[in-house]
């Protein structure tokens, strides 16, 4: 059987993992994860199968908490792989959101088809402002619910800083709103990474780690999902991927990761992509 640990729940300070068979030590793993400091508590229920962490995010990234963790889970299955995977929550697009959409068809017609109509510039500005009061509004229900805003609300820096510099608003508004919306026509359920571990070292004992992305079966409509990302990255700087997020944490560390049980001095991480 496959060894996978699910992300099934985050908020600041808490996050929530589901494994794929039960714990064989419990006890035993929790003393692994928690060797590094700023773990506060780990409750294991065997019900659910799912163990409760809670963290100072000052003291230790949540990805540096999710490896450890799935290390720990791989050593007790043998060094077995382990894929780490979390869902996309699918939503529906808010009516602010489908108004900005049609703002911007209308607004590209007109440019399109009556280049010099008067009504050009205030449609372009429409769309502009009911672009940014959706985003606002996305970001606002993912604080509500979660405690935290989607990255996609940074593509409204992109918006800002156009508006600011003056010129035709409806490219920034469009791709804006794509950055933002593009992810509800995907198919796509999710994400995750695959490691792959082996022990290595004489005298110094040391745990060496794969990361690979999982692939991933995508449609047409996922494009919009990939053009979101791959905007997001080189407009605002933000990665929206566990694979992305591992190899930055690797980057805040001066060599390699705090190794995990008495005899093991550090986790080397290897990026296959």
């Amino acid at each position: 059987m496959e060894l996978s640990i699910h992300i099934s729940h985050i908020l600041p300070g808490r996050v929530r993992f589901r494994f794929s068979q039960p714990l064989q030590d419990s006890k035993k793993l929790k003393l692994h994860v928690m060797e590094h400091e700023g773990i506060d508590k780990m409750l294991y229920s065997p019900v659910t199968n799912s163990m409760l962490v809670k963290f100072n995010e000052r003291d230790v990234d949540l990805q540096e908490i999710m490896i450890r963790t799935a290390l720990a889970f791989s050593i007790e299955n043998h060094l077995k792989p382990v894929h780490i995977t979390r869902k996309t929550e699918r939503q529906f697009i808010t009516l602010k959101g489908i108004v900005a959409g049609l703002n911007i068809i209308a607004s590209g017609a007109i440019t399109l088809f009556l280049p010099r109509s008067p009504f050009q510039k205030s449609l372009n500005l429409l769309s502009a402002v009911t672009t940014a009061a959706a985003v606002l509004e996305h970001a606002g229900y993912d604080y509500r619910k979660k405690g935290s805003v989607d990255p996609e609300v940074f593509s409204l820096v992109f918006l800002a800083n156009r508006t600011v510099a003056g010129g035709n608003l409806l490219f920034p508004s469009a791709l804006t709103w794509l950055a933002t919306f593009g992810r509800h026509f995907s198919s796509l359920e999710g994400e995750g990474i695959l490691l792959e571990i082996r022990r290595t070292g004489g005298k110094e004992q040391n745990f060496e780690v794969n990361v690979s992305k999982l692939d991933a079966k995508a449609g047409y409509a996922d494009l919009l999902n990939v053009f979101a990302e791959k905007f997001l990255s080189s407009e605002t700087g933000f990665d929206n991927t566990i694979f992305e997020k591992s190899k930055k944490l690797l980057k805040s560390h001066e060599t390699n990761l705090e190794g995990i049980g008495e005899k093991v001095n550090r986790i080397i991480l290897n990026f296959n992509q």
